[in-house]
């Protein structure tokens, strides 16, 4: 799926990280950070793709894990969202996602 266009950025490029967002504006991509480079990537890619990305691109050693906050996903806007807050936001702007979703947004629950 990696040849969907792929956007990295750092923390400095304005993004904001792990704000909890005020906007209606839909999840539409997978995304995770480390050392303060968010790897993000359109739909429908998985976060196995961003680690695979990370790893075979950048040199960098993605986390694992469905509870770390360093996995989520990113709003039209650029907004990273850490899983637990992907799942609330979509939950309130009533974006369509499995009814098999709770507490952890996965990627699989939106497409």
């Amino acid at each position: 799926m990696l040849n969907h266009a792929v956007s990295v950025n750092t923390v400095n490029t304005g993004l904001q990280i792990n704000v909890r967002p005020t906007s209606d504006l839909p999840v539409i991509g997978v995304a995770m950070i480390k050392n303060g480079i968010m790897v993000a990537l359109p739909r429908p890619n998985r976060h196995a793709d961003c680690i695979r990305y990370g790893q075979e691109t950048l040199g960098l050693e993605l986390p694992i894990g469905a509870a770390g906050v360093d996995q989520g996903f990113y709003l039209a806007d650029g907004t990273y969202l850490n899983r637990a807050e992907a799942f609330e936001h979509v939950k309130r702007i009533g974006q369509t996602c499995s009814p098999d979703a709770h507490i952890y947004l996965f990627s699989e629950d939106l497409w």
